[in-house]
């Protein structure tokens, strides 16, 4: 494994916006409109992404939203398999996160298979790396979420008594030479001014995320060469955490192109969400 190894890289963050948010009515718009609107903020901005390795353990999921975790899945031969991926990868990888959480409970609500094609179906489908700078939810994001998640009003109020937590864990299929997948340090952001709320209309509901806005003193982290066995587990919603404003917490993440690296076999990953209850 080579040297820890600091990486200067574009990401695409967003301008600040007038009251920190945008909504964009996909039942009121031509799609091709919504999405001109969606990245008309994009706002390209070279940061300082540090190489974690050797320094794993310096990190975790309450303090900096973020953790990773030494976890060997033999298992992951066989991901083409949807079923294999329900029925073995997705249990499995639950109770990780149950051990490294302290959860009781624990609910997949999606996984994907990544990786970088020409198969236009397959870019299309949206299963390529994401390149710009989000988080899959804001608090009021993810709370829409869990309705869809727990539809039962009843245990759905009981849960809500509780911490809640939704977590990504992502790990790549093989070594990653390419495209890897940046993680901010949410201590290091200033959450008044740095997250920006999307919302997205639908004609079935609605779906809001987080973006942000790019500031220098913003901690950017990733794992070079990171391999199958290390997992990144990292928080999508945390309704308790040491560092939250009212409403719990987001992190921020992106892929990102390393320089010279664009020829290098594709990067293969499978990321898997859930909700954990504690």
């Amino acid at each position: 494994m080579s040297q820890p190894k600091d990486v200067k890289a574009e990401l695409v963050f967003w301008e600040r916006l007038e009251n920190q948010s945008m909504e964009v009515d996909f039942t009121k718009m031509a799609p091709e409109k919504c999405m001109a609107a969606m990245i008309e903020p994009d706002n390209v901005r070279t940061a300082h992404i540090k190489d974690i390795r050797g320094k794993e353990a310096q990190y975790n999921l309450r303090l900096n939203g973020f953790q990773y975790v030494w976890h060997d899945m033999p298992e992951l031969e066989g991901v083409a398999e949807k079923s294999h991926v329900g029925n073995v990868i997705v249990p499995k990888t639950e109770a990780l996160v149950r051990q490294i959480t302290g959860a009781t409970r624990t609910v997949t609500f999606a996984h994907r298979v990544r990786c970088l094609s020409e198969d236009e179906a397959m870019l299309a489908n949206n299963r390529a790396p994401a390149h710009s700078v989000h988080s899959d939810f804001t608090p009021a994001g993810a709370l829409k979420n869990l309705e869809s998640v727990i539809p039962d009003a009843a245990e759905r109020e009981e849960l809500l008594k509780r911490r809640i937590l939704a977590i990504n864990v992502w790990r790549p299929l093989k070594t990653v030479q390419r495209d890897p997948l940046a993680v901010c340090d949410w201590a290091t952001l200033n959450w008044q001014e740095d997250r920006i709320t999307s919302r997205m209309v639908l004609p079935h509901g609605w779906h809001e995320l987080g973006k942000y806005a790019f500031r220098e003193s913003q901690g950017w982290y990733y794992l070079s060469e990171q391999q199958p066995q290390e997992a990144l587990i990292f928080t999508q919603f945390d309704s308790e955490s040491e560092q939250a404003e009212e409403g719990g917490m987001t992190l921020p993440h992106t892929a990102f192109v390393v320089p010279d690296t664009e020829t290098l076999p594709a990067r293969e990953s499978i990321e898997i969400k859930m909700f954990a209850f504690l």
